[in-house]
């Protein structure tokens, strides 16, 4: 019984995740529409499962302890020791899409406060590191999910994209480094007494492993090929990673699609994309993605408009907003969940009080920059 109550505080967000998504079931019978959900969604998750295998088995050879270790021998305080974290994130977010860059670097962030004991600022980095991976990746077709779809359906120039995402990406990113000033100039002192040697034989598998799930970010290669590599792999080099692998992260992503695919077919949210998507279409996107997320958003939103250079902005921003208006903030969440010391007094919905704040406060000064910038055009 103490076992389950553990297990249901450290999964709560899971927990209602599927409550939520159970609920819609009754407002949307199951029927065939249903398997529309998941069109896509073999890449996202192994993307997803990939990535969780692949940093259990960096984690099994120490490679996040030596990169946390050529972080803090570099850089001194801890205010840039985390402004590092947050930017890494960020340029990762670029190629490697915003749910992926936080899968790998969220754990070195953990490791690496909790070497430099500043595990105080834990929420912060993560919520900081997320905002960074959803601003950040904004500007790359590859950057984040809806990116990829929306550059491919309004078959958009990849010049025009980026002309399009400049001003909001330099926007937010001007806002990131004056957030990451409030944390203190805190000297860390630096103890070398870690004599451990890498498994590089591993280190070049996973390497590969790393690249194979870029390029099913990146459709490049089928995710039907490269799921069973990823297993077998990972059962010849280390079983133990499977016991290692958060399974509820991509099981949330599963009752996830579902609610957002259930929200979509309700007459009365779709009623109101079909009388006011092409009209306003920026507030209309941002509201909708704060109730289905901007994945579903954006599929949705482009049957109904033209104004793909609104859409496309607004989803983006629209990560500025609840938890749940982007799958990454479910990630973020997730890991601040397991990671978060045992005796911290700042649990989970503290978590989310703070998420809400630092959004609100860039989505006041994001929102009608911007809105502006899609004037230009």
């Amino acid at each position: 019984m103490i076992k389950l109550k553990n297990w249901c505080k450290s999964n709560i967000i899971f927990i209602i995740v599927c409550f939520i998504s159970i609920i819609s079931c009754f407002i949307i019978p199951f029927d065939k529409g249903y398997l529309q959900y998941f069109e896509g969604s073999g890449e996202t998750l192994t993307c997803i499962f990939g990535i969780l295998i692949i940093v259990a088995g960096l984690e099994n050879i120490d490679f996040f302890h030596k990169v946390a270790r050529s972080i803090v021998k570099k850089f001194k305080t801890t205010r840039s020791i985390i402004i590092t974290l947050i930017f890494i994130t960020y340029i990762s977010a670029l190629i490697n899409a915003n749910d992926m860059a936080l899968l790998t670097f969220l754990p070195l962030s953990y490791i690496v406060l909790k070497y430099i004991n500043q595990t105080q600022y834990l929420a912060f980095t993560f919520i900081m590191q997320n905002i960074a991976s959803n601003l950040g990746g904004m500007i790359s077709p590859i950057g984040n999910p809806q990116n990829i779809y929306l550059f491919s359906y309004y078959n958009i120039g990849l010049l025009e994209f980026l002309k399009i995402m400049l001003i909001p990406t330099l926007c937010a990113a001007i806002l990131i480094v004056i957030c990451c000033f409030f944390v203190k100039k805190t000297p860390v002192e630096y103890v070398d007494n870690y004599n451990h040697s890498i498994n590089v034989p591993k280190l070049i598998v996973y390497g590969i492993l790393f690249v194979l799930t870029f390029l099913v970010v990146s459709r490049v290669i089928p995710f039907y090929i490269v799921l069973p590599i990823i297993i077998i792999t990972m059962l010849i080099c280390d079983h133990k990673t499977f016991k290692m692998v958060d399974y509820t992260i991509p099981l949330t992503f599963v009752a996830f699609f579902i609610f957002s695919g259930n929200m979509s077919r309700i007459p009365a949210i779709s009623n109101f994309m079909i009388n006011y998507a092409d009209n306003n279409t920026f507030l209309c996107a941002y509201l909708s993605c704060q109730l289905i997320s901007n994945v579903p958003t954006s599929i949705l939103l482009s049957k109904f408009t033209s104004n793909y250079v609104a859409l496309l902005v607004s989803v983006n921003v629209a990560s500025l907003g609840i938890i749940f208006s982007s799958l990454s903030g479910v990630i973020a969440m997730k890991c601040y969940s397991k990671y978060k010391p045992k005796d911290s007094n700042f649990g989970i919905w503290k978590y989310i009080g703070l998420d809400l704040l630092m959004n609100i406060l860039l989505l006041v000064v994001v929102y009608p920059v911007s809105y502006f910038s899609i004037l230009l055009w």
